[in-house]
């Protein structure tokens, strides 16, 4: 499926998330894939709706910060 691109031209899905990823790269961020167990990826998703975000990265990077920092500090 092709969409057009904000410069007018037009642009196929893989073409649209190369181009997010590299955005989110020149960032600073990096693309980590983890398995999950289902119950643990069904508790992000709830927290995802309630916060009204569209994806689960940013719930996700917060829960690793917090325990991050939690542990630092032991």
């Amino acid at each position: 499926m092709k969409h057009m691109s904000r410069a007018g031209q037009a642009t196929t899905t893989t073409q649209r998330v190369i181009a997010h990823r590299e955005r989110r790269r020149a960032a600073g961020e990096v693309l980590v894939t983890v398995d999950l167990p289902g119950e643990l990826v069904k508790a992000i998703d709830q927290l995802k709706e309630a916060k009204g975000v569209r994806s689960r990265a940013p719930i996700i990077a917060e829960a690793v910060r917090f325990y991050i920092e939690k542990h630092e500090g032991s």
